[in-house]
């Protein structure tokens, strides 16, 4: 006799929308710069924390947006999440040296003091999750937002981070419904992301 085979269900169509839309909105390139001008707002006041987000949007965010764009066009790359591990290869270096750059900038500005600590912990964290691509594909996705969750119950309270916790939680599961990610792969990226936040909190 032939053994039957259960597969899960397919996630619905109006699952999948609304999986489409919180993965969306908690993509990381927009999550950094929101949660930048947040807390670059609440340190920095408004000069100084508009200096810093246009930097970061101008030399950071928009060439990562750009380079994952053509790389789709040209077919080298599946879909702008870079949802291929092998092509996370080429696609990490240049994060990383454009963000190793902004944050080497920061020292050279007394005024930006504060945000230091954070910029070095999140590059800690890419090149943490770089090394690890190695060998597992891990969620940025779910890394970030959960990160930002640890760092707004560390500076509003665990009211505000509880929260941001249940968006990351949200943010992750789009990944899952969307085929994106496997679930070891959201896990270790929500570790690595809770981790950096300790990390942060300790150094404060």
């Amino acid at each position: 006799m032939a053994q039957t085979t259960f597969l899960p269900p397919k996630p619905s169509m109006r699952r999948r929308r609304v999986a489409t839309w919180v993965s969306t909105l908690g993509h990381p390139l927009l999550t950094a710069v929101l949660f930048l001008g947040y807390v670059a707002f609440r340190l920095l006041g408004g000069q100084g924390a508009a200096w810093v987000v246009g930097c970061m949007t101008l030399g950071v965010v928009l060439p990562i947006a750009f380079w994952n764009y053509r790389q789709v066009q040209r077919g080298a790359y599946t879909n702008f999440d870079v949802s291929v591990r092998e092509q996370r290869r080429s696609f990490y270096p240049r994060l990383l040296v454009l963000l190793g750059a902004a944050t080497a900038l920061l020292f050279s500005f007394p005024a930006v003091a504060p945000l230091r600590p954070g910029f070095v912990v999140g590059l800690g964290l890419l090149i943490v999750c770089y090394a690890v691509n190695f060998w597992l594909k891990v969620s940025l996705h779910a890394a970030l937002s959960f990160f930002v969750a640890g760092c707004v119950g560390s500076l509003d309270g665990w009211n505000w981070g509880l929260v941001a916790l249940v968006l990351a939680v949200a943010i992750a599961t789009s990944r899952r419904v969307l085929g994106r990610h496997s679930t070891p792969e959201l896990l270790v990226g929500a570790a690595l992301g809770s981790l950096a936040a300790g990390v942060l909190q300790l150094w404060r």
